[in-house]
Parts: C-alpha cells; structure tokens; sequence
C-alpha cells in the first residue's frame, strides 16, 4: 500500500468573453477497493454552484453553470489517496467487452493484431495486454501534437505516433478483438507532469492495470480520476459556451508523489 499526495489544476483561457457556459468536470478520484481517498478539496474559478451526480462508470461528476461573461475558467484539486493494488476492484460491466468509436479497428490494425495474436503465447487476459503493450511500443512513438482528443485507435496507429490515449485505445481495440474485456482509466501517475491515461484489463476476477504508453504495469503509483470505455467516457473536463471567442488556451499541471 502506498499513501500519495496529489494536486491538478486546469486553467482555461477564452480570446473573448463567454456567457452560460455550462461544464462538467470528472476530477473527483474514483474510491474503489484498491483506492481510497482520505482527503480531498476542491476549488473552480469564478466562482459557481455546482452539484455532483455519479455517472454509469461510476464516475463522480460535478456540474456548473456561468451565466455571466468571463474569460476563463480555472479548478483545481488536491488531497491524498491510499493505493493498495492487492485489494480487488470486482466492478465488472458487459459494455467493456466491445469496441467503441474510440477503439474500432480498421484493416491495418486488424492485421497488426492478428500477427500479434499468433505470436503470443500467453492465454491468460493480462499476459497477452502485457504482450500486446510490448508490440505497440514497438510500432508507435510516442509524440505531442500528432494526435488530438478525437483522433481513433485505427487513425493513431496508421500515423505511427501519439501520446498516452492512443496507445490506450490501440490496446483496448486489440484486447476487444479478443473478447477480453478492458476500460479506459484517466488520471495521475507519478511518471507524468500532466493526466495520463493507461488501460485495466479484467483477467476473470478483478481489474488489473497496464500503461502501454510506458510499456509496464500500472501498479500504486497511478491515482484513477475516471474510467469508462475509452477516452470519450472520462474527459475530465467537458463544456458548452457562447460568445464570440474563436479559441481557447489550456494549461494543466499535475504532482503525485508518495508520502510518509
């Protein structure tokens, strides 16, 4: 078990003004069996009410409405979580199983799976992730700016680079063409500055976690904020606007580290 200390922030900047702007944010940390939050605050800029509902992932979502014009919209979170992979987490979904958008092959990724398949000897669930990780990092580099939020498993692996969500959703669209059921997580991880976002495969009785963008597993050093299918269940921050405003500038900073 290890005790982590976590803290994120977003700062969205508009060119122009913007008015009823309504937003949805998944920043709340998952509780689970393997994790458990023993603290936790939260803070949005400017300042609106928001109300928190759990979405069909289990999911805390928080909702809030802007009326009035502003710029920008800046939260953060911070608190400290206990990660015991040793404790099952047994929330199994039939949904897992299929692929998505997100994750549906096209003919060049299906091949690429079947001369993996026939190359691995692994027959339990985790074993072949483990090896399809490996063939992934093999084939895809890992690039900023190739890739966007919308880009597909089948578009990322025709580019041959992307980040942590498309080497997650080019293992989800491999594991699926298996039958092998699996999920998106998104979230912190001691080997990122910002989110990240890796893979849990359920081997038959729990859910265990695989970062295929690092190629290894995903053990107590990752802090889960959602999960879903893919990465359309578990943006953490989604919104609705109007103004005049032709763009937005992101910020987004992140620290977990182990404490005492």
């Amino acid at each position: 078990m290890k005790k982590l200390q976590f803290s994120f922030s977003t700062k969205l900047t508009f060119d122009d003004y913007v008015h009823d702007h309504s937003f949805a944010l998944r920043f709340t940390p998952v509780e689970s069996p393997a994790q458990h939050i023993t603290a936790f605050g939260a803070e949005i800029s400017p300042f609106a009410s928001t109300r928190n509902t759990v979405d069909a992932f289990g999911n805390t979502v928080t909702s809030g409405f802007l009326q009035k014009e502003h710029r920008f919209l800046d939260f953060e979170i911070n608190g400290i979580a206990e990660i015991d992979i040793s404790k099952p987490k047994t929330d199994f979904m039939p949904c897992y199983r299929y692929q998505t958008h997100f994750t549906k092959p096209d003919v060049a990724l299906s091949e690429f799976h079947r001369f993996s398949a026939e190359k691995c000897s692994c027959s339990d669930p985790y074993g072949k992730a483990m090896f399809y990780s490996e063939k992934i990092s093999e084939q895809i580099r890992y690039e900023k700016g190739v890739t966007t939020i919308k880009t597909t498993a089948a578009e990322a692996f025709g580019l041959k680079a992307g980040v942590c969500q498309d080497y997650a959703h080019i293992l989800l669209s491999m594991l699926r063409m298996d039958g092998i059921p699996c999920r998106y997580a998104a979230g912190l991880a001691c080997c990122d500055g910002e989110t990240h976002g890796w893979v849990e495969v359920w081997d038959g009785e729990k859910w265990v976690g695989i970062d295929p963008a690092n190629d290894r597993p995903a053990n107590e050093d990752y802090l889960i904020l959602s999960q879903g299918r893919d990465f359309g269940d578990c943006a953490i921050d989604r919104g609705v606007m109007f103004g005049a405003y032709t763009k937005q500038l992101q910020l987004i900073s992140s620290k977990l580290e182990e404490i005492a």
